[in-house]
């Protein structure tokens, strides 16, 4: 069962921004992200591996796609 995350906690805005765009499409490539929000390969990494680490998103039931691993509340 996923965690539950209330958006309005997630305090960086890209972060915020990344999340509600797999939330809508479901699941995104890491290039799709990084040319919808307009950021180097470098920043977009950086906000995934964030968000990776906080056990937010994840790739590794359906590589090279990036899913959530929360539901929104």
């Amino acid at each position: 069962m996923k965690t539950k995350l209330d958006l309005s906690t997630v305090k960086n805005e890209v972060e915020r921004e990344i999340i509600q765009l797999i939330h809508e499409k479901e699941q995104c490539m890491m290039g799709d992200i990084i040319m919808h929000l307009k950021l180097s390969y470098q920043r977009g990494k950086a906000y995934i591996s964030s968000l990776e680490s906080k056990n937010v998103v994840t790739n590794r039931d359906k590589a090279p796609f990036y899913t959530l691993n929360v539901d929104l509340s």
